[in-house]
């Protein structure tokens, strides 16, 4: 190993966990928390009964605190395995976060219970507002220039008609 590493790397080694590439993607998956995704109040904990790295972390700093678990993507996990975590760690919802090889990361979240789908027309329903959120989106995307230039030449014509704006500039 090198003689120096990440205080929070040396931290999650000392845990109690002694799978290695559990301790290295527990580590990873930290840092992406923290880094990329700049959640807050990040912290990595061990269950000893599960033998389990998890991490809490809330997405924003009034959000509330959610457990996210590696997982390597190599592995199988099955929905028993799942439930387990879940009663041991008490909480219903827990994010899978799977990650592969290359460094890749998906991020999964299961709840206790089943959920109902949605119904057909619930589901038209849906489509049909998300094709007129980007039907508006690409609406303000075409005019975004003309309303800059509307709103500057307002602004001109303004400080045209109104000597005393533009000289308390």
């Amino acid at each position: 190993m090198y003689s120096t590493c990440h205080p929070a790397f040396c931290d999650i080694e000392k845990l109690g966990c002694t799978n290695a590439l559990q301790i290295t993607i527990a580590f990873q998956t930290y840092i992406e928390l923290c880094e990329v995704k700049r959640f807050w109040d990040v912290q990595y904990k061990y269950n000893k009964s599960l033998d389990l790295i998890y991490l809490e972390a809330c997405a924003t700093k009034s959000s509330p605190l959610q457990k996210y678990i590696p997982w390597p993507a190599v592995n199988a996990i099955s929905l028993n395995h799942i439930e387990q975590m879940q009663k041991e760690l008490k909480s219903e919802r827990l994010t899978l976060v799977f990650v592969e090889g290359d460094s890749t990361s998906i991020y999964y979240c299961v709840s206790a219970g089943l959920v109902k789908p949605a119904s057909p027309e619930q589901s038209k329903e849906y489509k049909k507002r998300q094709e007129k959120k980007i039907e508006l989106e690409s609406e303000i995307r075409k005019n975004a220039s003309n309303l800059y230039e509307l709103a500057t030449s307002v602004e001109s014509k303004e400080s045209q008609s109104n000597p005393e704006l533009s000289a308390g500039d």
